[in-house]
């Protein structure tokens, strides 16, 4: 069995690549193609940051051959989040991911609320409903949009909307993210705000990072302006559970499509209403 031990800073790259491979294992596994690789420097903003801010959520399993698993788990304002699970392909159903995850969920104790975004891997959702969350399957919306307008009250975001965002994520999720939001502005994701009303993160990559508003209107407002900013590239809204309606309404006015095997969003205890809201696959 691999040592299971702290993540440290100089573990970052060997964790990312270790992402990259079991990410692409799934995919090869099913004969599907692999998902585009993200920019590795920017994405390692990710790792380095979760290190650094919840130390107690950071675990490495390592062996012989390198990094065999990874864990990142973070807790702001008593809502606990797990960031990322990956085990090597060779290391997967011998137990180390197991082990690692309950060194990860250890940092859960005493949370007044759990949350967990997972792939469609059966051994994921398998894994964190034995922990005791809530299932709840996605549809994601992916393709061109077509015929969105931009609300005018929607505006570039930066540092100093961080209260606005800390209101909604209170409203919506019961916690702020805090320090997370530098984190999406170091990785060059665009923040997008309605003021007074929600936010928005937008990858460079067309993939909507996180939504979040105080009712579904603003969210609408939201979801068109981020498809207005990826101008013609392909997008990616995920995250969407029956909830969501509001983001449903607006990809197929957008003329995306809907797929509805993109993995499932779990939450335990007290995470708010959870609505309007599309929570973000790194910060939860």
């Amino acid at each position: 069995m691999p040592v299971i031990r702290p993540m440290l800073d100089d573990d970052v790259r060997a964790a990312y690549d270790l992402t990259v491979a079991a990410f692409d294992d799934l995919p090869q596994r099913r004969g599907d193609p692999p998902e585009p690789h993200p920019d590795s420097e920017l994405a390692q903003i990710r790792y380095r940051h979760l290190v650094r801010t919840d130390p107690r959520g950071a675990w490495v399993a390592e062996d012989d051959r390198g990094l065999a698993a990874c864990a990142l788990a973070l807790l702001r304002e008593d809502v606990w989040g797990l960031s990322l699970l990956v085990v090597r392909p060779d290391q997967q159903s011998t137990g180390v991911g197991r082990a690692i995850l309950a060194r990860a969920h250890d940092y859960a104790d005493g949370a007044r609320g759990r949350i967990i975004l997972a792939s469609s891997d059966p051994r994921a959702l398998r894994s964190y409903a034995r922990l005791g969350l809530a299932l709840h399957p996605t549809v994601w919306g992916f393709g061109t949009p077509r015929g969105v307008s931009a609300p005018a009250s929607v505006r570039r975001g930066g540092a100093d909307d961080l209260p606005l965002t800390e209101a909604v994520d209170r409203h919506v999720r019961g916690a702020a993210h805090g320090p997370d939001v530098g984190a999406w502005l170091e990785m060059q994701q665009t923040l997008l705000v309605a003021p007074e009303r929600g936010y928005a993160v937008m990858g460079a990559d067309g993939e909507l990072r996180v939504l979040a508003a105080f009712d579904d209107d603003a969210a609408r407002d939201l979801l068109r302006a981020a498809l207005v900013h990826a101008g013609e590239r392909e997008v990616t809204v995920p995250w969407i559970t029956s909830t969501q309606q509001w983001a449903v309404d607006v990809c197929l006015e957008a003329g995306l499509k809907l797929r509805t095997d993109s993995g499932a969003v779990f939450v335990a205890g007290d995470v708010g209403p959870f609505t309007p809201y599309l929570p973000s696959g790194a910060f939860l």
